[in-house]
């Protein structure tokens, strides 16, 4: 990894920011709308110190909401997602990221125009299992995995989506970093950046836990669809850059 100006640390702390006030307010989308431009600003600062940033946040976020924690789902969502994660890394290492991106891109799109069609889907062992094992994939090959969950998640109560989804992150990240490592994505570098651009992503969790009081008042169902809509729309469009 090259080394990381100041001035460009400063600028993906000011980014994690504002992931981090969204992701805190809804329980995911701090890397779909850091992850474009910490590309931008140094094209090393993904996956692996997004992914160290994310961490911090989801430990957060998951103690703040511990209570709502469906424990089940968790159960069965990281079963899915070691073997996801594994072969995350055997991506990153075997495939060039535009081709990961499209595939990814088109699979979460088609997800979300069936939950906003007529389609419901019901959170079955068998369906979390898929969910954590294509989280675990996408998280660990582009660093935004949090879309497959939160569309397994998408009709419950704010405090249940944001603890679930982020107990799972919380596991998920810890494998996914792992497995950078192991297949030597990750080093003193890089490990350096992701604590190094971590304070504001901090940051944006304070401002989130005096937004996310408000949204729970309503449903946050559009939110998570337009959210993931817009993930999938902004991974294609940077695969055909």
């Amino acid at each position: 990894m090259a080394p990381v100006s100041v001035l460009e640390l400063l600028l993906a702390a000011a980014i994690l920011a504002v992931g981090g006030a969204i992701q805190g307010s809804l329980g995911f989308g701090s890397m779909i709308v850091a992850a474009p431009l910490l590309v931008l600003i140094d094209p090393d600062l993904i996956p692996a110190p997004g992914l160290i940033a994310a961490s911090v946040l989801v430990v957060l976020i998951a103690w703040r909401d511990r209570d709502a924690i469906d424990t089940a789902g968790v159960g069965w969502t990281v079963a899915g997602r070691i073997p996801g994660t594994l072969l995350g890394g055997a991506a990153v290492a075997a495939f060039s990221q535009t081709a990961l991106e499209v595939m990814f891109g088109v699979m979460l799109l088609a997800g979300v125009l069936l939950s906003a069609g007529t389609y419901h889907f019901r959170r079955t062992p068998a369906l979390l299992l898929g969910v954590g094992g294509l989280s675990g994939l996408m998280g660990t090959a582009t660093s935004v995995g949090g879309p497959p969950l939160a569309l397994a998640y998408q009709r419950e109560a704010g405090p249940m989506i944001r603890g679930t989804l982020s107990f799972i992150f919380v596991i998920g990240s810890a494998l996914s970093i792992a497995t950078l490592a192991a297949f030597g994505e990750l080093g003193a570098d890089e490990l350096w950046a992701g604590l190094a651009i971590s304070p504001g992503i901090v940051a944006g969790f304070l401002v989130s836990s005096r937004v996310a009081p408000a949204l729970d008042a309503r449903s946050l169902r559009p939110a998570i669809l337009g959210f993931a809509a817009v993930a999938a729309v902004a991974v294609l469009v940077k695969a055909a850059m």
